[in-house]
């Protein structure tokens, strides 16, 4: 389908938040599992987001027109992982519905990453839709939406049974240098982990209810089974394979608690992740990567950043 809405022609003006900021900077090492079980039902689309979205104080699903943070910046979740080459990839991304207009959508973001595998929280960039970056993205209003591959573009995906036609942004946008710029961190971020598509989805196939799997964190055990943080099992695994590109499938022995029976599991290089050992945040990051999080324990970041009484809006 081609576009709808032609681009504006101009930079969008710059909007900031001293308080979006701050919570930006405090979501370093955030998993945002925990929430996401507690606020999304467990197979909805975009429930990471959605997650990400109460944790800054927001409510969790919203489907208005407007810029998600005070009708002046946009939220974007990007889930990233490490390609064999050590370069970071994504998947595309969406923008909004075909009704609402992608250029206003775009206009100031807060893109946030996360680790595709952990889902934890990795680092943030402000952007704005202005210089290079905005003439190259209004080029996709001139291209064939076949055969030129536009970097905006409209695809249509089913929805509770019904079209739901939508604005996408390519992930070669994401990734490619626009005169030196680059929506993705740099290759050297902490805690991104490699991820296999194949193993993931198959993993989730064979325990048929679609859940993730469970992870269990290494810190470097030489045995080839570590205990369970969840129940008193053991999971067997491949310490060669943990240590060479940060995780491996894991077999989980008997006894089988409630939750690791219906389970696909993998072990994963704790030394990896974003928090470093001795991080005042590091205890929370493990308990929520590993699932130990009971809901009624499940915290919100927007509770412990304190707001500041002015947001710093002009500029």
């Amino acid at each position: 389908m081609p576009l709808r809405h032609p681009p504006h022609g101009r930079d969008a003006p710059p909007r900031r938040c001293a308080y979006l900021e701050a919570l930006a900077d405090a979501a370093l090492g955030l998993p945002l599992g925990p929430a996401a079980e507690l606020v999304t039902p467990r197979r909805s689309r975009g429930r990471h987001g959605n997650a990400l979205q109460w944790h800054l104080g927001l409510e969790p699903h919203d489907g208005d027109a407007v810029l998600d943070w005070e009708e002046r910046i946009e939220l974007k979740l990007v889930s990233i992982w490490r390609r064999r080459s050590g370069r970071l990839a994504c998947d595309k991304l969406k923008v909004c519905d075909l009704a609402i207009n992608p250029w206003d959508k775009l206009s100031n973001v807060l893109f946030v990453f996360v680790d595709r595998l952990t889902r934890v929280v990795v680092g943030h960039r402000f952007w704005r839709l202005a210089g290079a970056a905005r003439e190259e993205l209004e080029r996709s209003w001139t291209l064939d939406p076949h055969f030129e591959s536009p970097l905006l573009f409209v695809e249509t995906r089913e929805h509770e049974g019904r079209q739901a036609p939508a604005y996408y942004l390519a992930a070669r946008w994401l990734t490619t240098k626009v005169e030196g710029e680059r929506i993705l961190p740099p290759p050297s971020i902490r805690g991104v982990y490699p991820f296999d598509a194949r193993w993931w989805s198959e993993a989730r196939r064979l325990h048929g209810r679609g859940e993730a799997p469970l992870i269990t964190l290494w810190r470097g055990e030489r045995s080839n089974y570590i205990p369970c943080p969840r129940c008193e099992g053991r999971l067997h695994f491949e310490p060669a394979e943990v240590g060479k590109r940060g995780w491996a499938p894991a077999l989980h022995a008997m006894p089988l608690g409630p939750r690791c029976a219906l389970r696909a599991h993998l072990v994963l290089d704790a030394a990896r992740l974003p928090l470093p050992e001795g991080d005042p945040g590091r205890l929370e990051l493990e308990e929520g990567v590993e699932g130990r999080v009971a809901p009624e324990q499940v915290w919100r970041l927007a509770n412990r950043v304190p707001e500041p009484e002015d947001h710093l809006h002009e500029l």
